[in-house]
């Protein structure tokens, strides 16, 4: 049922449908739900990659990365520490471009590390220092020219964000 919900949400039409249904009835979502709040829901993933992943979703209408600003990204950050099982250090992406399947804007989140984990063929690029990229407004408004700066096209990327659960700082990179 879970992996259908995935194919459904996938298609444009249907995607419409779903970004509703998270946006203003979270309750009716036939997955695990993690935590809701007035800002955000927290799913577990139908489809897990990673052991804890969760999706991470606005509620509000965005259908892409380009269309949130700084306190989502914080949001989305404060929400991954209350899901998060233990003080561990915790993972989020959040994929654009033809890196999205769904056409909502949601972080994939998981415990531990993951740029360590990534195929070598791979190119990574560093971003900067997290949180502080994510409490500015300059983060969102700026994101495809911070994204370009680095040699990253705003066509299809996934930005990786890695936090230390010891210092509460992380390590933000484009892929």
């Amino acid at each position: 049922m879970k992996k259908i919900l995935l194919g459904v949400a996938r298609i444009k039409i249907a995607g419409t449908f779903i970004v509703f249904i998270f946006t203003y009835c979270p309750f009716i979502i036939p997955l695990k739900k993690l935590m809701i709040n007035k800002k955000f829901v927290a799913v577990a993933h139908p489809s897990p990659s990673y052991p804890d992943h969760a999706l991470i979703i606005p509620r509000k209408i965005a259908r892409s990365v380009f269309e949130l600003n700084g306190e989502d990204f914080t949001g989305a950050i404060d929400a991954a520490k209350k899901i998060r099982r233990d003080d561990s250090d915790f993972t989020l992406i959040i994929n654009g471009g033809k890196k999205q399947d769904v056409m909502q804007a949601h972080f994939h989140f998981f415990t531990g590390g993951f740029i360590g984990n990534i195929n070598p063929e791979v190119e990574i690029k560093k971003i900067g220092a997290a949180p502080e990229l994510f409490y500015s407004e300059r983060f969102a408004s700026g994101l495809r020219g911070l994204l370009y700066s680095v040699g990253v096209s705003g066509e299809s990327f996934s930005i990786c964000v890695q936090f230390d659960s010891n210092s509460g700082r992380g390590t933000a990179y484009a892929l």
